[in-house]
């Protein structure tokens, strides 16, 4: 009985570590996005950018998620994004991709 308490607790910490670094992808992302875009207003999703957080390799992962610009005005248009987060010993993540995927469909509504 007790082994499988200990089992259980420790899945439960693994997974809890597993979803830190998607966490992590996804702070830096929107850390990266902010930067980026200072004074135009957009709104992200960081749960749904934590769920897009894919592993590529040990260190790298990539996302792509959605961001909607002017959120409840007339112009409000939504578009993605790519990003890709690469974990190094001792550091913090590090955003090497950003990418902003315009859709011209958006653009001819306007």
């Amino acid at each position: 009985m007790r082994a499988a308490i200990v089992a259980i607790a420790m899945a439960v910490f693994l997974s809890a570590c597993a979803g830190g670094q998607e966490q992590a992808v996804a702070q830096a992302c929107e850390a990266a996005v902010k930067n980026k875009l200072a004074g135009r207003t957009f709104e992200l999703n960081p749960k749904a950018m934590t769920a897009a957080a894919k592993a590529e390799s040990s260190n790298t992962f990539f996302l792509n998620a959605d961001i909607v610009f002017d959120k409840g005005l007339s112009s409000e248009y939504k578009q993605t994004f790519d990003c890709k987060v690469r974990f190094e010993n001792n550091k913090e993540p590090s955003v090497i991709l950003l990418q902003f995927n315009w859709s011209m469909d958006e653009a001819k509504k306007n």
